[in-house]
């Protein structure tokens, strides 16, 4: 074995530094301690040497197995059943992602009971602990809701998941209300009356945004359904709206308008959503600058940005925690080949969805796991708010959920 330099320098500096050897007829002092340091010094060098080597290899051999080996299991689960947009999208994407991985055996598609997407969430999170356990998620956007209100039925960390294809769609507050109020008009007390699926339900979003322009939002459960809410507009029974921007929202919102309705604001918590649709009104941001331009809310704005980002995922494929990274970089290269296929390129278009594959989805991720004061403050807003929002709801509203 070669010693480096620097032991060798230090071995001649150590030894000028001691006293010498004493003579025959004098004390032998000092003389264990030169060899143990001597030796010491030459058996650390050395086993620092081999124990670099050893870790070296060891690194070597590791980075080979995890080029070389595939993640275990082949369990794809749906938050949700075959006909929800998380099954649409998982029965699309399933054999592209095959065909570009070369998976084998194939991805099976293991659908979920409930339609908000946490029973399959914490089914994906049990089962990691299983071998082997399944290779990724499909899940739509109001079980992240839920979890960043601290719902009780919530298993699962989603923020430690990583994100590789995400479909995304923005909404739009429809209503005959003025969003401009006056001082007198706000001491009165009005309420503005929101239809909503259940008070946990996507169109929390919509509820917070009217909170922020001091609108006193209402919400008005049971109402899972555009049809039903719109129904709900047209009686007379509340005064705000959510709609996906999807295929049908033309036709829906020229029904509106010929009664009246106008579109108030667009939810979308991202500037790079594309959005395919003529005549849309500004979004929130733009609204609240031009009625708050001086009292903008603190932590509630970045708060709406979360649920809103939340609210409009529709389906996003994520894989495990301890997913390796090279493994992650495939997935995400396979993601951004399977987004160009001519069939999920149509399939996105039909429902004016945006593609959000391989890298491209992580910004928008991020904006899912806000900071914690923020995070506070949205379910410090939303306690203080639920006990309102119940005493005006029927009981038998409370945990209506909308149909599939």
């Amino acid at each position: 074995m070669i010693l480096p330099s620097y032991a060798l320098n230090m071995m001649e500096k150590q030894e000028e530094d001691l006293p010498r050897l004493p003579h025959a007829d004098q004390p032998r002092l000092f003389v264990m301690p030169e060899r143990q340091f001597s030796r010491r010094m030459f058996l650390s060098t050395l086993l620092g040497s081999g124990a670099a080597i050893m870790a070296g290899t060891h690194t070597a051999h590791a980075e080979d197995s995890l080029s070389t080996s595939a993640d275990s299991g082949s369990a794809l689960i749906i938050g949700g059943a075959t006909s929800s947009e998380c099954g649409r999208w998982a029965s699309l994407l399933a054999p592209a992602l095959e065909e570009e991985l070369h998976l084998s055996p194939p991805l099976q598609l293991t659908p979920t009971t409930g339609w908000d997407g946490i029973t399959g969430a914490n089914l994906f999170d049990t089962q990691q602990q299983t071998t082997p356990g399944p290779v990724g998620l499909m899940v739509p956007g109001t079980a992240i809701l839920s979890a960043m209100l601290g719902g009780p039925r919530i298993h699962f960390d989603y923020r430690r998941w990583a994100p590789v294809f995400l479909v995304a769609q923005p909404s739009v507050a429809v209503g005959r209300v003025s969003l401009h109020q006056s001082f007198r008009a706000r001491l009165t007390g009005q309420l503005t009356r929101v239809a909503v699926s259940k008070l946990t339900g996507p169109e929390l979003t919509t509820v917070l945004a009217l909170d922020m322009l001091g609108l006193r939002p209402q919400p008005v459960a049971g109402h899972a359904t555009p049809e039903a809410a719109m129904a709900t507009l047209q009686a007379g029974q509340t005064d705000v709206i959510q709609l996906p921007l999807d295929a049908s929202y033309p036709s829906r919102i020229a029904s509106l308008q010929a009664a009246g309705f106008t579109p108030l604001f667009i939810n979308n918590a991202r500037p790079d959503m594309q959005i395919h649709q003529p005549n849309l009104p500004p979004d929130l941001l733009t609204v609240l600058q031009q009625e708050h331009k001086y009292s903008q809310p603190a932590f509630l704005l970045p708060a709406w940005g979360a649920i809103a980002a939340a609210c409009s995922l529709r389906a996003g494929l994520v894989l495990p925690a301890l997913t390796q990274p090279d493994s992650i970089a495939q997935w995400r290269h396979a993601a951004e080949i399977c987004a160009n296929h001519p069939a999920i390129q149509q399939a996105a278009l039909a429902e004016n969805q945006t593609i959000l594959a391989g890298t491209a989805g992580i910004p928008f991720y991020e904006t899912l796991m806000p900071e914690p004061h923020v995070l506070m403050a949205l379910r410090r807003w939303f306690a203080q708010s639920l006990p309102r929002w119940r005493d005006a709801t029927p009981p038998a509203l409370l945990s209506t959920p909308p149909t599939q």
